[in-house]
């Protein structure tokens, strides 16, 4: 049974490397910085042109 306990715990870090290194690379793509719990929103100033 102990066996089952390690690929288990092995599974589960597996995950989080991978939810990490899509994050990182999509942030890379987007050259954005976000995190798991990003909470703000960010607000852009835009300005008219005057035409």
């Amino acid at each position: 049974m102990k066996i089952n306990k390690i690929i288990l715990a092995a599974i589960k870090w597996l995950r989080y490397f991978t939810i990490a290194y899509m994050l990182g690379f999509a942030n890379v793509l987007n050259q954005e910085t976000k995190t798991i719990d990003n909470t703000f929103h960010k607000i852009e100033q835009t300005s008219e042109d005057e035409n």
